[in-house]
C-alpha cells in the first residue's frame, strides 16, 4: 500500500496549574508507535520553541510535532487519534486554547513562513489558518502550524522524563556527576548549585536533559536511574532550543513592536539600578531597556556601560506608556570617551586663559575663542555578555556550543522513547 508523509503539530494544551504540551506529544507518539510501529517515524518527535514574549502564552511557549509516514488510507485515523489525544489531555483553563494542525505530503511554504514569524512576533490565528494545513482549535493553531513548518536543520535534543506522583528533588552532586561524564554532549544542567534539569511547576515533567547526542542523553538518564531517580516514561525530542533559531530564521521587524523580539544598536546614555535591584537604562535613540537583577553579570555590565556602543537583544513589552526592551543578551562594541581638543595647527595642548577669555596653544601660542571636545572610541573593551546559565532563554545559543553534530542522528539508530 502506498504511504504518505504526515506532519502533525500540537500547541497550547498546558496551563499554569498543570499539564504539558510535550506530555501530550509523548502520549501521541506512544500510541502511533503501538499502531504503526517505529518505521512510521521519519524523525524524532519535535519540540519547537517560539517567541517567549507572547502575552497570552501559558509557560514556555513550546509546540510539538510528529513527522510520520503512514499508509495513505490511514491519514484520517492519524488525525482522529491526534484530535482525541488533545481533547482528552488539554487543560482547558485560564489562557489555555489548544490547537492542532496537519500537513499531508509537502509542507506548504506559508507554514514555513508562519514558523519564521512565530519565532519573533505575534501571529494572528487567521494567518495560521490560511497557511494551507488542516487545522482545529483555538489560538494554539498558531503554534501547531509553526511546529509543522519548523526548520530544524540546526537542532539539539532534549530527553524529557515524566513522573507519576511527587517530583523527587535531584541533588546538585548527582547532576554534577552526570555532567562530568557527559559534558559537552549534555549542557545547561547546573547554575552553580542550582539544578536546571528539573522544573518547579505542577506539570508532569520529572526532568529534562538537553544535549547534542541521544546516546549521551541516554547515558545521563542511566546515571540518574542508578542513583534512584527513575521516571515513569520518557522521550527524546529534536528541538530548536539553544540554536539561535530566532536570529537565523526569525523575521525581526525594523521598528520596535510590542511583544516582538528585537535587536538594536545604540549608545547607552543612562543606566541605573532601581531600588538596588533591576537595571533600567536608555539608548541614544530613545529606546528604554531593562536588565533584570537575576541576569547576573549582564545587568552589572550594562549598569557600568554608560557611553558604551552596544548591541542589545531581547523582547519588547509596553510598560508605563512606552516600550521597554527586556534584555536577554548584549554585545559591547566599544566606548566613547571625551578627549580635549588640541591645536589644529601644531597639535599642541590648549590652556585656559580664564573664564570667557578663550584658550591658548602652549606650543605655538595661537589663541582660540572656544575649545571643542573630541570623542575617542575604544574598541579594546569589545565583548559578548550573556546572562547566568539559569536565566538563558530556550532559544539562546550558549557560548561555544557546536550544534552541527546533532543532525547526524535518526530515531532508527538509537532508543528514543519508553
Amino acid at each position: 500500500m502506498a504511504t504518505v508523509l504526515v506532519l502533525i503539530g500540537i500547541d497550547d494544551t498546558d496551563s499554569y496549574t498543570g499539564g504539558c504540551t510535550t506530555h501530550v506529544g509523548y502520549l501521541l507518539a506512544k500510541e502511533v508507535l503501538r499502531r504503526w510501529g517505529e518505521e512510521a517515524f521519519l524523525d524524532f518527535p519535535r519540540l519547537v520553541r517560539l517567541n517567549p514574549n507572547i502575552p497570552f502564552k501559558t509557560r514556555g511557549n513550546a509546540a510539538v510535532a510528529l513527522a510520520l509516514e503512514v499508509p495513505e488510507g490511514d491519514v484520517e485515523e492519524v488525525w482522529r487519534l491526534a484530535l482525541d489525544m488533545v481533547k482528552n489531555n488539554a487543560r482547558r483553563e485560564g489562557k489555555t486554547d489548544p490547537g492542532l494542525a496537519m500537513a499531508v505530503g509537502e509542507v506548504p511554504e506559508r507554514a514555513r513562513v508562519i514558523y519564521k514569524m512565530a519565532l519573533t512576533q505575534v501571529v494572528s490565528r487567521g494567518a495560521a489558518e490560511r497557511a494551507g494545513l488542516i487545522t482545529w482549535g483555538g489560538r494554539g493553531v498558531v503554534g501547531a502550524v509553526a511546529a509543522v513548518g519548523a526548520d530544524l536543520s540546526r537542532s539539539t535534543f532534549e530527553l524529557i522524563a515524566y513522573r507519576e506522583g511527587e517530583r523527587a528533588a535531584i541533588p546538585a552532586e548527582v547532576v554534577r556527576l552526570m555532567e562530568a561524564l557527559t559534558y559537552p554532549f549534555t549542557f545547561h544542567n547546573l547554575d552553580g548549585r542550582r539544578v536546571l534539569i528539573q522544573p518547579r511547576g505542577p506539570d508532569p515533567v520529572y526532568y529534562g536533559i538537553r544535549g547534542l547526542s541521544p546516546p549521551h542523553l541516554l547515558l545521563a538518564k542511566s546515571i540518574l536511574e542508578a542513583h534512584g531517580y527513575k521516571p515513569a516514561g520518557w522521550v527524546i525530542y529534536r528541538t530548536n532550543q539553544a540554536t539561535d533559531a530566532h536570529l537565523a530564521h526569525g523575521v525581526i521587524l525594523a521598528e520596535p513592536t510590542p511583544y516582538s523580539y528585537y535587536r538594536v544598536r545604540g549608545v547607552v546614555v543612562e543606566a541605573r539600578r532601581v531600588a538596588g535591584r533591576h537595571v533600567v537604562g536608555r539608548l541614544d535613540n530613545g529606546l528604554a531597556f531593562v536588565a533584570y537583577r537575576h541576569l547576573g553579570r549582564l545587568a552589572s555590565e550594562l549598569e557600568r556601560c554608560v557611553m558604551c556602543d552596544v548591541e542589545l537583544y531581547g523582547g519588547l513589552k509596553p510598560r508605563f506608556g512606552q516600550l521597554f526592551l527586556y534584555v536577554e543578551r548584549a554585545y559591547v562594541l566599544g566606548r566613547y570617551a571625551p578627549s580635549p581638543s588640541r591645536c589644529p595647527y601644531c597639535g599642541g595642548s590648549l590652556e585656559s586663559l580664564g573664564r570667557d577669555r578663550g584658550w591658548r596653544c602652549r606650543r605655538c601660542g595661537v589663541v582660540f575663542r572656544s575649545r571643542g571636545v573630541r570623542w575617542l572610541y575604544d574598541s579594546s573593551i569589545a565583548k559578548a555578555v550573556s546572562p547566568r546559565p539559569g536565566e538563558w532563554r530556550h532559544l539562546l545559543r550558549p557560548p561555544g556550543l557546536d550544534v552541527e553534530v546533532a543532525g547526524f542522528f535518526s530515531p532508527r539508530s538509537v532508543e528514543w522513547i519508553s
